[in-house]
């Protein structure tokens, strides 16, 4: 009976407990307070941008900088200038390679022709030879009839002397004559070898000057295989240097499309730069860490993500950032 007593007892007190507990308002702690109010908006994010620059200045932003999407980041604008001048004065130097005039060399000309030699004749000198040697022959005939006639009168007896006198003047001017003659024909002889002399020294000239000719024309085939050889020499070496200059623009040009301009892709702040190091090619490697906003957030929840920033940085339109 005591027992019984007891559990219904227990049981009065289990049904009164569940209806204070029932009638009791619940509680919520502070910390799921701002789980529940955070809740309903997206939660910050950070983006992470690795640069690479070669001077520090070519770095635009710093911590604690708010920046719009398509705001500058980093821009190599001293390297990308001086890849610009380069590249112009490559482009001029091509330009100049491809406009230069190399003409050929002219082929050379016909030398001259050397006219024949005439025939030789000697037939003025030949006659005069001929004419002389008539002449002697009758000096010679005269000269001996005359001898033979004063021969026959010394052997007449009783002859006056004055006849054989007279006999021995005129055989003195007949040997005179015929020494004459006989001088005029070693004179017409004389004229026929110079004029044959003259004529082999003009054959002697006429074949120095076809010989001359043909040296003449032999250095002038010379001279245009050489010119023709330098020629297409030039044409190599613009073309080799046409080649080397386009070579050295697409370089330059492949350099500069290497020079990216970095750019925001979200709204944000900058959270943080951190310098990498320094590479083998002398470039600076830093990444940018952009505290990105994706829709409305409380005070509290962005002073949590701005943790460690300066204390005057304007939190006015946080909820403006957006993330793609």
């Amino acid at each position: 009976m005591h027992l019984r007593a007891l559990l219904l007892y227990g049981l009065a007190l289990v049904a009164v407990g569940g209806v204070a507990i029932a009638q009791q308002p619940s509680f919520v702690t502070p910390l799921e307070q701002r789980q529940q109010g955070t809740s309903s908006a997206e939660s910050p994010s950070r983006l992470t941008i690795s640069v690479s620059v070669a001077d520090p200045e070519d770095l635009k932003v710093k911590e604690g900088d708010r920046i719009a999407a398509g705001d500058l980041i980093a821009d190599r604008g001293r390297e990308r200038q001086r890849l610009e001048t380069q590249k112009q004065q490559l482009q001029l130097t091509l330009a100049r390679l491809q406009s230069a005039n190399i003409s050929p060399p002219q082929s050379p000309g016909q030398v001259p022709p050397i006219a024949v030699l005439p025939p030789s004749n000697y037939l003025e000198e030949e006659a005069a030879i001929e004419r002389a040697k008539v002449t002697v022959e009758q000096a010679e005939r005269t000269l001996q009839q005359k001898q033979q006639e004063i021969e026959y009168l010394k052997s007449l007896p009783n002859l006056d002397p004055l006849v054989l006198e007279h006999e021995q003047a005129q055989l003195s001017e007949l040997q005179q004559a015929h020494t004459a003659t006989v001088r005029d024909y070693q004179l017409a002889t004389g004229r026929l070898g110079n004029a044959q002399g003259e004529t082999a020294y003009r054959n002697y000239q006429h074949t120095l000057a076809v010989a001359e000719r043909v040296e003449r024309a032999n250095q002038a085939a010379l001279a245009y295989q050489r010119q023709w050889a330098e020629y297409e020499q030039r044409l190599r070496d613009r073309e080799y240097q046409v080649a080397q200059t386009q070579l050295r623009l697409d370089e330059v040009e492949n350099a500069m499309a290497t020079l990216a301009v970095v750019r925001a892709p979200y709204a944000g702040r900058v959270r943080r730069v951190k310098w990498l190091g320094q590479s083998a090619d002398g470039t600076l490697s830093a990444e940018v860490t952009l505290l990105i906003r994706a829709g409305e957030g409380s005070d509290a929840a962005m002073s949590r993500q701005l943790d460690g920033m300066p204390d005057d940085i304007d939190r006015a339109g946080d909820s403006e950032f957006i993330r793609d």
